[in-house]
């Protein structure tokens, strides 16, 4: 049995449908193929003028199997699925028949058949080997690009020789087509071969080690502590004293507090839902920063990163420190 998240099989079925062929005279790619090799369910489709590739890992680590969807049951089938929040554990197994999947709805069977389809592992391989001797990785919107709009917010893209497919790269996602004429920054493409060095192996067997996923709790706990904070700001923020500088200081300094943990636990909960086990990465990464004392830092290098001034932001921070203090000097002494 093979368990996945239901928002990352909904994604790598958004990310591929819109490649497949709409030709049911070749059932082969009439349809978008799932292979699973016991560490990644791959979702792959096309048409012969475009292919996608979508991935995710699974849960845990699980048996290897193959099938395919045909495109005119792909609906219905991802209307059930979008029943499902997308934090609930789908079990997935292929069987003769189709594609049995377990929820806490019940469990649907998806028909499908395991035809031979094209050797995708080694036309990738081959695109990005090639791409690796020329061409730059560029970022290109893709609302221009309206088959890759679900693929990623952004692509990478590298032109090879003239007549070659154009290879896109997003998170967990390849893509091939007809090349064009791109320009802007150029990242590491050794790091893109590496990373998908398991899923191309010439007999579709991973060959990458399963990477323990992070124990629950985490968000949870802060979760809760962010609500904690929520309420005790917004209650501490009424006990101060607005006849003095300094009460209505710590008045402002409590509501921002508030404000902030409400923030803070909002998109906390969103991230949840959206990716899990992500939150819980992010929150246990944080958690880790947080203790180390070094969060000032960072910051700074953050807003550098981000285009920001860091250093401006510090001298005007300083001259309102400033003002303030002649201010409260300048009051003291005509009292």
């Amino acid at each position: 049995m093979t368990t996945i998240n239901a928002h990352r099989l909904q994604r790598i079925i958004k990310q591929t449908r819109p490649h497949v062929s709409l030709d049911d005279t070749l059932p082969v790619i009439n349809g978008i193929r799932f292979e699973c090799d016991g560490v990644h369910i791959h979702a792959l489709a096309t048409d012969r003028y475009t292919f996608a590739a979508a991935r995710v890992k699974v849960r845990e680590e699980t048996e290897a199997w193959s099938i395919t969807i045909a495109e005119s049951d792909l609906d219905w089938f991802t209307t059930w699925l979008e029943t499902h929040e997308s934090y609930t554990i789908l079990s997935l197994a292929a069987t003769e028949t189709g594609l049995t999947v377990t929820g806490d709805r019940g469990s649907l069977t998806v028909p499908g058949r395991d035809d031979k389809f094209p050797k995708w592992q080694s036309m990738f391989r081959d695109a990005l080997n090639a791409a690796a001797a020329s061409g730059d990785l560029v970022s290109v919107d893709t609302k221009m690009l309206a088959r890759w709009k679900h693929a990623d917010t952004h692509l990478r893209v590298w032109q090879t020789e003239a007549e070659k497919p154009l290879v896109l790269v997003g998170e967990n996602f390849l893509g091939m087509q007809m090349p064009s004429r791109c320009s802007g920054d150029s990242p590491d493409r050794a790091a893109v071969i590496g990373d998908w060095s398991g899923s191309l192996t010439t007999d579709g067997e991973s060959t990458e080690a399963m990477e323990a996923l992070p124990e629950p709790g985490a968000v949870a706990e802060m979760a809760e502590s962010m609500l904690r904070q929520t309420m005790r700001s917004t209650t501490q923020m009424f006990g101060a004293d607005f006849d003095t500088e300094q009460g209505r200081a710590a008045f402002n300094a409590w509501v921002h507090s508030g404000i902030y943990a409400w923030s803070a636990f909002r998109l906390l909960e969103a991230l949840k839902k959206a990716d899990p086990d992500l939150a819980e990465a992010t929150v246990r990464d944080l958690n880790e920063q947080l203790e180390s004392g070094e969060i000032g830092e960072w910051a700074w290098d953050a807003a550098e990163q981000a285009g920001h001034n860091p250093q401006q932001w510090h001298d005007e921070y300083e001259a309102h420190k400033k003002q303030l203090a002649e201010k409260q000097a300048a009051a003291n002494s005509a009292a």
